[in-house]
């Protein structure tokens, strides 16, 4: 007869560890619970530290969006020209200063302006500036704010009607 190679060989000792079921299942629930475990955490931190709201009603403002595409519409038609100019001082004041022109690079004066440096990231830190009419189109305001990028919106009124809005990012040094 011819001896069969696998057959013949030696099994070794064993060396005292084996891989029983009991330790499949808890390396296979230590590994997915941790997984999971992590993965709740995030999920805990993402919904509890920034809820991703903008607007206190979201739904209303999303039915107001057609009245603002027709608002821009007939601010586009005036032709007015505004100039926003953003200066931030060591001490964290913050001035702005706003020009109004008409199509006929008249100055606008007599208008309701407010200025409101808008925290992309959280409105708990928006600053709203009332801007003071300097006559001749010119209108300025100061806050103080932090250093970091901002959005700056203007807004001009005419006995309480919106009659032009911009909002431009800004970064303040």
């Amino acid at each position: 007869m011819l001896a069969n190679p696998m057959i013949d060989k030696q099994v070794p000792e064993a060396t005292g560890f084996r891989l029983t079921g009991l330790k499949v299942l808890a390396i296979l629930l230590l590994f997915f619970g941790t997984i999971m475990s992590v993965n709740f955490l995030m999920a805990y931190l993402a919904i509890h530290t920034f809820s991703g709201m903008q607007t206190d009603k979201p739904y209303e403002t999303g039915l107001a969006f057609n009245h603002a595409i027709a608002d821009a519409q007939a601010q586009d038609a005036r032709g007015w020209s505004v100039s926003a100019a953003v200066d931030r001082a060591p001490s964290g004041t913050v001035t702005v200063k706003a020009t109004l022109l008409d199509a006929a690079k008249a100055p606008l004066s007599g208008y309701v302006v407010t200025a409101t440096l808008r925290s992309p990231i959280d409105a708990k830190r928006d600053h709203m500036i009332a801007l003071s009419d300097d006559g001749k189109g010119i209108y300025h305001g100061e806050t103080t704010a932090e250093a970091g990028q901002w959005d700056l919106e203007i807004l001009a009124l005419l006995n309480e009607k919106p009659l032009f809005r911009s909002v431009n990012r800004v970064i303040l040094h």
